[in-house]
């Protein structure tokens, strides 16, 4: 009997001390940071831990002056989750600052008992923000990489020389997405270890990031524009036209299991898109570039998705004057000329297997694409 309490008093002191060890976890980043939404006055800045902490963040700004900043909403500090983000404001174009990320453990959160633990502060990263007045912009896009980060990572090697100012994820950078967590190794990881810390990506989904349980909760790890997976926002001489192709079949389709909504969605869109040519920062922009998974273009025989589009979306895009088209989803790289695309601007397509680094001043618009080693494939200009 005694052995047997013996025995039992150990499980117990063993169960006690390995859940101590997993309380007293130190706390760590364990994604990121990475900038999100960033513009000549703001940008978010976003990161995860592994133990629930109230972010975040000092900022250094060029005249050398340091202030300390989190966000509340509702009148309540944000914080006590893993995921973070902290918007930024009141900055100047063309400045640099640098940033420190701030995370405060919580240890137990009650109504009226609160226990923080360790403060974690990171290493200083810069950026720039964008200029209001430049005449020229470098960017690059990237797509359908399907979680693929040794392919992904190739790609961002050979940008260097470019020097562009932020990334266009232009969709089906996963397969699908399951869990929230899938996104880091997919691409996120990558793209902080290159760029991301320092630069932006924006990010237009495709047809394959709609589907899986958390799908739904995607739109949390990016900071969209307007909230919306489709926007716009003008970057030197461009005014950019971000859309959300949705998928590529049609709702009713079995694998959706009569959880699709996306031709009521894309009308939506449309009507946004419609009043969206007619604002003066579309109509008096030096060049307009859509950014779209899925190309809006004239063909024989499409699927739904593109159908859908074309039959939309194209005589909007027609009549509206954009100059190029950047697209995906095909998996092959196809070059539309005006007269061929069925809507007289030019498209873009760009493959699995490559990349295209953007530069746009308001005399032309040259677009080279690469392959993973970084050899040039082709280039176009748009004049």
């Amino acid at each position: 009997m005694k052995r047997l309490s013996f025995i039992f008093a150990a499980l117990f002191v063993s169960i006690v001390l390995n859940s101590q060890d997993i309380d007293n976890e130190n706390l760590a980043v364990t994604h990121g940071p990475y900038l999100q939404n960033l513009s000549g006055t703001g940008v978010t800045i976003v990161w995860t831990t592994n133990r629930p902490a109230i972010p975040g963040i000092s900022l250094s700004g060029p005249e050398g002056s340091t202030r300390f900043i989190r966000n509340s909403h509702d009148g309540i500090i944000d914080g006590g989750g893993t995921l973070h983000k902290v918007r930024v404001e009141g900055l100047e174009p063309g400045k640099t600052y640098k940033y420190i990320l701030s995370s405060v453990q919580v240890m137990k959160y009650q109504a009226y008992k609160i226990y923080y633990g360790d403060t974690l502060s990171g290493r200083p990263v810069s950026f720039i923000t964008p200029s209001s007045n430049s005449e020229q912009v470098n960017f690059v896009v990237v797509n359908d990489v399907h979680q693929n980060s040794g392919k992904f990572a190739s790609y961002l090697k050979n940008v260097k020389e470019f020097s562009p100012e932020f990334y266009f994820f232009n969709g089906d950078m996963m397969d699908f997405v399951q869990s929230e967590n899938e996104m880091f190794p997919s691409f996120i990881d990558t793209a902080v270890f290159y760029f991301a810390k320092q630069k932006e990506f924006v990010y237009a989904r495709g047809n394959h990031e709609t589907r899986g349980f958390a799908a739904r909760g995607l739109r949390n790890y990016f900071e969209l524009r307007s909230g919306r997976y489709y926007c716009s926002f003008d970057r030197g001489p461009v005014h950019f036209i971000v859309l959300d192709c949705g998928e590529d079949k049609t709702d009713d389709n079995r694998y959706y299991y009569g959880l699709a909504d996306y031709d009521r969605y894309r009308m939506e869109e449309l009507e946004w898109l419609k009043n969206e040519v007619k604002t003066d920062a579309f109509r008096n922009a030096s060049k307009r570039i859509v950014i779209v998974h899925m190309p809006i273009i004239k063909e024989e025989v499409a699927g739904h998705g593109m159908q859908f589009l074309a039959d939309n979306f194209g005589p909007v895009l027609q009549s509206a004057g954009i100059n190029l088209m950047l697209s995906a989803h095909t998996h092959r790289n196809t070059w539309y000329e005006t007269a061929k695309s069925g809507f007289s601007y030019p498209v873009l397509v760009n493959s699995a297997n490559s990349f295209v680094e953007i530069h746009a001043d308001r005399k032309e618009i040259k677009a080279t694409v690469k392959d993973m080693t970084g050899k040039v494939i082709n280039s176009y200009s748009i004049k």
